[in-house]
């Protein structure tokens, strides 16, 4: 078991190298990781043509189910008749029961270029606000700064705390600044970004950071002690099993 210290840690999508990605079973795995320290998870939700946010990484159906259906064109009933490896693909509010005992979410709002904002952020307020999920430690994440400025817009939305994305070098030294102008809290960066020195410039702001998608034990003890604020895993359990 490695001492965390003052890092959370956090399940990719539910555990998605222990059990299914963004699938019920997977989420309702990484529940069983919280006695032993895991304290929440993060996953990914896509908008369908109807209007619902679906649990779900990709923006088709290839990878998991095996078909070339992009989700934007298909309505909820038509995408829950496809498996994903035998299990069901989830809505937002199927998987609700199974995140109330975290104390802390990352939830990735997926963008693609043919993304209706409007159509979106619609989705959020009913899914996020007067819903079970309303009283869940949510952070909304996303690379999109597009979307960061609708979220921040809306007097709904601009009180969940949000967190900008970075995977792109080039935006790495402007990201405390973007993040601060969208209203975002935190910042979430691929962590072959991240230095001692790149996490104390960022605390500098204020902006605790969260370190994506970190598999390698070397490295995560060395973010550790580089006192990076979150770690997000696809192997909770092998981090925190005696």
């Amino acid at each position: 078991m490695i001492d965390l210290k003052n890092t959370l840690l956090l399940g990719h999508r539910g555990a998605r190298g222990e059990a299914l990605e963004n699938t019920l079973s997977g989420f309702e795995y990484a529940q069983k990781l919280q006695s032993f320290g895991l304290v929440g998870v993060e996953f990914d939700v896509q908008l369908s043509q109807d209007g619902q946010l679906i649990v779900f990484h990709d923006d088709t159906l290839e990878r998991m189910c095996a078909q070339q259906a992009r989700l934007d064109q298909l309505n909820i009933s038509k995408i829950q008749r496809y498996r994903q490896f035998g299990q069901p693909i989830l809505s937002l509010s199927d998987i609700a029961p199974t995140l109330t005992t975290y104390t802390y979410i990352e939830l990735e709002i997926k963008t693609h270029s043919r993304t209706n904002y409007a159509k979106l952020v619609k989705a959020l307020v009913r899914d996020l606000i007067d819903s079970p999920l309303a009283a869940l430690p949510i952070v909304l994440t996303s690379f999109d700064v597009e979307l960061h400025a609708y979220l921040q817009r809306s007097s709904l939305m601009r009180h969940i705390p949000r967190g900008l994305l970075i995977r792109d070098p080039k935006l790495l030294i402007q990201a405390p600044n973007t993040a601060l102008q969208l209203g975002c809290k935190q910042l979430g960066i691929h962590y072959p970004l991240l230095s001692r020195e790149v996490i104390r410039y960022c605390h500098r702001y204020h902006l605790p950071v969260s370190a994506w998608t970190v598999n390698d034990i070397d490295t995560i003890k060395q973010l550790i002690e580089w006192q990076v604020d979150v770690i997000i895993t696809d192997y909770p359990s092998y981090l925190l099993r005696p």
